[in-house]
């Protein structure tokens, strides 16, 4: 078996095993016979979330938070054979990958993003120091707030929400997105979609930035999200590269583990 697979299904299956649960954060080493397998699994809490960390065993300061999608978590994100490719491909660049269920509804509320910077800072205590963002559908709300409060190398976002109006108003999201802010099922959503549509986003000057999103998303609408988002990005001073995809939410042509790795590289 290539040797990132089977790095992601021995994570995958430590990570279900374990329930994602805070079950200690020494470095858990893949079992026999995986003995060829270069790399350390760590599961720990931060915030009280379930977080996981996957490190090749060659010396790196480079780490990829991945941001998860609606109705993802630990166990399920690592194990998507969509996003598997990505995966595969960064760890063997040397780059580890780490996680956090950040509430798991991580529609941008203030708890959710708290956590992914709590991950960052935990990540820098484990010694990389060397940040980059994976930023998926949803993720990309909490995405995005993290640019301009920790120091981010490049960020890649797969059709990444950033109008989190125009993801209510498509409808399909309503009670996660109730559920993230605290809101009953009378409650206006204004104060929640107010300052969230967009969402701020303050990259520093030149950082590379690349988005990939289909004009045919029926669930994250490109133009109020990537095309927007994307252009305010580029007037703050970011490096922007737009790559348009095809079909619906999730296409597979979305997924590009080239294209990450490049974007990432180009970082240094």
């Amino acid at each position: 078996m290539h040797r990132a697979a089977l790095l992601l299904t021995v994570f995958a299956l430590l990570l279900a095993g374990a329930g994602c649960g805070g079950g200690g954060d020494e470095p858990t080493p893949a079992p026999t016979p995986t003995d060829d397998v270069q790399a350390d699994i760590a599961r720990f809490e931060v915030r009280g979330q379930a977080a996981a960390l996957i490190t090749p065993r060659q010396r790196t300061s480079q780490v990829v938070v991945y941001m998860h999608g609606a109705g993802e978590r630990l166990e399920s994100a690592f194990r998507d054979v969509a996003k598997d490719g990505t995966f595969k491909t960064l760890l063997d660049a040397g780059y580890a990958l780490a996680a956090t269920d950040a509430h798991g509804d991580n529609w941008g509320n203030p708890a959710s993003v708290q956590d992914q910077l709590a991950l960052v800072a935990e990540l820098r205590e484990r010694g990389l120091h060397d940040v980059y963002v994976l930023a998926l559908s949803m993720g990309g709300l909490d995405g995005f707030q993290v640019l301009g409060r920790v120091a981010v190398k490049a960020w890649a976002g797969i059709f990444p929400a950033c109008h989190l109006a125009s993801v209510w108003d498509v409808g399909l999201y309503r009670g996660q997105i109730r559920a993230a802010y605290g809101l009953s099922a009378r409650a206006s959503p204004r104060g929640a979609l107010r300052g969230r549509s967009p969402v701020s986003i303050d990259p520093p000057a030149g950082l590379p930035m690349r988005f990939w999103a289909s004009p045919d998303d029926r669930v994250i609408p490109t133009r109020p999200n990537t095309a927007a988002c994307a252009a305010i990005a580029r007037r703050r001073g970011a490096r922007v590269e737009v790559t348009t995809t095809r079909g619906d939410h999730g296409d597979i042509s979305n997924y590009d583990p080239a294209g990450v790795l490049k974007l990432f590289e180009s970082a240094g």
